[in-house]
């Protein structure tokens, strides 16, 4: 056998991990995605790199562009361009998790991720657009943004493209913002620093830092970009390991970027290695991303990660693998899209995958009618036949659809399921494949 659904042994729901980041309109407005958005309701929308490269919503100098000005004058901002922005998330139906501080930089001269000449008048300037969007201030909103997170990766090692200070400045500029923040309203959730985790030592301090100061971390974030869904789940662990030796337990984690990334080489961001980036970048939109990701929304329902925000749904964005630049939606999305479908059932049933089955992932769940669903990705595993052992299960009942190389959730034939005399049932999974099945 080589999978093993147990039907008696039920748990709470499904976490729904299926969030994202940025909004469903780009291209200058020319492209929209909302009703994609809504389709696959995403549960939780994080706002970094919004319309980059050419960011005019969120970031910290387009909403206050003069620093000389009074943070406590409503003049002093300009919310219009950000307020348009997540008025468009909102309509989708989805929650934010707000990055206060800047999009990234590769150009050689940095222009804005510096460290502000001011903490404490920086600090009042967040507490300003808080105030906008959750109390009405400024000819504002009662949008209620829970998630307020400071900075994006500090600690990004690469010519400095998030932060020209160093570590202990971020550290003091955290203080300073989390603790303003708290005495403004202690109900909101302040949380950092987007890890990139490839700077332990940054991280392990900032952590440090905050227990010693006792400051405000409600929800830790981090990001991991990887060809192998096990890097990511260990990461997750090793986060959970960090924090709790600083004796934070339970901690609300947050894995707000993460994407399938397998680099074609060393030449990707230089002139010569365009072949490069296109295969890189297009291979991250196929059925082997969409394994990647069923794959590893399986794999973090056991991991130490309580949200999650994919990089990236803007369709511009070359990081992003669930629509094309036009707008089309890809395999990548129609993952998103059945995985939300999956999060309806009410119970997760346990499933154990043999040690035949490497590199095969799967989740089983059921409703409070009886109706059951059974959710498999082969992102590694060989293209054979699968035994899946499932009692009391009628396979005959059910609507298997597969994802593949040459399917996007079609139907198979009831030929193609096998029922042995044991209650087994056999199916064929291609490597990089998706199987969503449903029983009355």
């Amino acid at each position: 056998m080589d999978i093993q659904i147990r039907p008696d042994r039920k748990s709470g729901p499904l976490k729904k991990l299926h969030g994202v980041n940025n909004g469903p309109v780009s291209f200058g407005s020319l492209i929209d995605v909302t009703e994609h958005f809504r389709n696959a309701a995403f549960p939780l929308i994080r706002l970094h790199d919004v319309n980059w490269p050419h960011a005019w919503e969120v970031d910290i100098h387009t909403i206050f562009p003069d620093f000389g000005r009074d943070p406590e004058d409503p003049a002093s901002y300009d919310f219009e361009r950000t307020d348009t922005y997540i008025a468009s998330i909102l309509e989708t139906g989805a929650k934010i998790v707000y990055r206060l501080g800047e999009s990234i930089e590769h150009t050689k001269k940095k222009y804005y991720v510096h460290p502000p000449a001011d903490y404490e008048k920086w600090a009042k300037v967040c507490v300003g657009i808080i105030r906008h969007y959750n109390e009405g201030w400024a000819n504002g909103f009662h949008y209620g943004i829970r998630y307020w997170e400071i900075w994006n990766e500090p600690d990004n090692p690469d010519n400095q493209v998030m932060w020209t200070g160093t570590p202990e400045q971020y550290y003091d500029l955290y203080r300073v913002a989390s603790l303003a923040i708290k005495r403004h309203d202690a109900t909101l959730k302040v949380g950092g620093h987007a890890a990139t985790m490839v700077n332990p030592s940054f991280t392990q301090a900032f952590i440090a830092y905050c227990r010693e100061h006792v400051l405000p971390l409600d929800f830790f974030t981090w990001h991991t970009y990887a060809g192998d869904p096990e890097a990511v789940a260990a990461n997750a662990r090793l986060v959970n390991r960090w924090l709790e030796d600083a004796g934070y337990f339970d901690m609300e984690c947050h894995l707000n970027e993460w994407g399938f990334f397998k680099s074609a080489g060393e030449q990707l961001w230089k002139p010569v290695g365009a072949e490069q980036r296109h295969t890189t970048f297009e291979r991250i939109k196929t059925e082997e991303g969409a394994s990647f990701a069923a794959a590893l929304f399986a794999l973090l329902q056991d991991c130490p990660v309580h949200e999650a925000n994919y990089y990236d749904a803007q369709p511009h964005n070359l990081f992003c693998g669930l629509f094309d630049r036009y707008g089309v939606p890809t395999k990548v999305y129609d993952v998103f899209r059945k995985f939300n479908e999956l999060c309806g059932y009410a119970q997760r049933i346990e499933t154990e995958i043999e040690e035949g089955a490497s590199g095969v992932y799967a989740l089983a769940a059921t409703s409070d009618s009886g109706n059951s669903a059974l959710w498999i990705s082969n992102f590694g595993g060989e293209s054979r036949e699968y035994r899946i052992s499932w009692p009391g299960l009628d396979s005959r009942r059910g609507e298997w659809l597969l994802l593949d190389k040459e399917r996007r959730f079609d139907g198979l034939e009831a030929s193609a399921i096998a029922s042995e005399e044991d209650g087994a049932v056999t199916v064929f999974l291609p490597k990089h494949s998706v199987l969503f099945a449903k029983f009355d």
